[in-house]
């Protein structure tokens, strides 16, 4: 244990002076990397598997899997809906989300995510968690096999919407629409969350979501499977022109013990050749079950591509990201200037 907190507090001070940050800024970072390496042990989730709402306790989007899952005060891109729907204040363009993640044994899954800003009117978003698994036989009391080949998959659409209330302070909220279904039984459910974002500093953000405010309710037999309200709370700091992004998230569910993620985002160059390719990003993180995260992403012009890999105990888990970002409303906003009528004369005038 000891050995790994070293090792991790050595590369940490490596890769700040390779950085070129003030010593303040590292001493401060190499304090919370020794921290955290002490909470690696201290703090570690319960396995959430098997509950209702389990397929929601996986994340949504490689780039904040990569950090950790640490991502309720930073939620800048379009898997905000699923972290924390106030992040939606900080897009202010179009965007289209998609993450694709292959389990084991034929499982897979899947987010996409539709950011639509309205300017003054705020942001809304239409986003949808997909979890597939094929290949089960459906048994009798005694064993004998029933039924051909079935499978089980759960889904939930999230419609958002976040507006900022007062300068710095944004808030959010999500109908999850739930459709469940396993073997031949299906069942459905509504719940909501809600979000607020809170903007400190240039530097700082301050995050709080509660998930299943509404709590949905889906009876697939007998007995309906109840989603748990789920707490978040988190902060982002960026550093050196945000190429440095320090995140750490508790996370909270009812009747479960509380957990910390962590998360850190790194941008090694800040002018890449070919120009082609405007930003490379370096990323890692202590997800909930305690295991090392780290991913990269790459912008190319309009289009984001990200990678996040952790090690679970069952093997090694790949998630695959894919952005497209367009029509900035910056630039959308800029107006040519109207000429007058005296002006557009002289025009004319001199013309001829």
């Amino acid at each position: 244990m000891k050995k790994k907190v070293f090792r991790l507090f050595g590369l940490a001070d490596f890769s700040l002076r390779f950085l070129g940050l003030a010593p303040i800024h590292r001493s401060v970072f190499l304090v919370m990397i020794f921290i955290l390496g002490i909470e690696w042990q201290l703090a570690r989730a319960e396995n959430y598997y098997g509950m209702a709402n389990d397929y929601l306790q996986y994340g949504a989007g490689a780039r904040s899997l990569a950090m950790g899952g640490a991502y309720v005060a930073l939620a800048d891109e379009a898997s905000a809906p699923y972290w924390n729907p106030a992040g939606l204040t900080q897009i202010d363009e179009h965007q289209f989300l998609s993450m694709y993640a292959p389990f084991f044994e034929g499982t897979s899954y899947n987010f996409i995510s539709y950011v639509l800003p309205l300017r003054s009117l705020g942001n809304v978003a239409i986003s949808d968690v997909f979890l597939y698994s094929g290949g089960f036989e459906e048994v009798s009391r005694t064993g004998e096999v029933t039924g051909r080949s079935s499978s089980v998959w759960k889904n939930a659409v999230i419609i958002s919407y976040a507006n900022r209330v007062y300068r710095h302070i944004s808030l959010g909220a999500s109908l999850k629409l739930i459709n469940e279904r396993v073997m031949k039984y299906s069942g459905s459910g509504q719940g909501i969350d809600l979000g607020i974002l809170c903007k400190a500093s240039d530097r700082l953000s301050i995050g709080l979501a509660v998930q299943n405010v509404l709590q949905p309710k889906v009876t697939l037999r007998e007995e309906p499977d109840v989603y748990r309200v789920n707490l978040k709370g988190g902060v982002a700091w960026g550093i050196s022109s945000e190429r440095l992004i320090l995140t750490a998230d508790i996370n909270k569910l009812v009747d479960e013990k509380a957990y910390l993620s962590v998360g850190a985002e790194i941008s090694p160059w800040e002018k890449i050749s070919p120009s082609s390719l405007n930003r490379l990003d370096l990323r890692l993180g202590i997800n909930h079950l305690q295991t090392f995260t780290c991913g990269i992403g790459l912008k190319i012009k309009f289009l984001s591509l990200d990678y996040a890999f952790n090690i679970h105990r069952i093997g090694n888990l790949h998630k695959f990201g894919l952005t497209f970002h367009w029509g900035s409303i910056h630039k959308a906003g800029t107006k040519p200037i109207l000429k007058s009528k005296r002006d557009q004369w002289k025009t004319r005038q001199t013309v001829h």
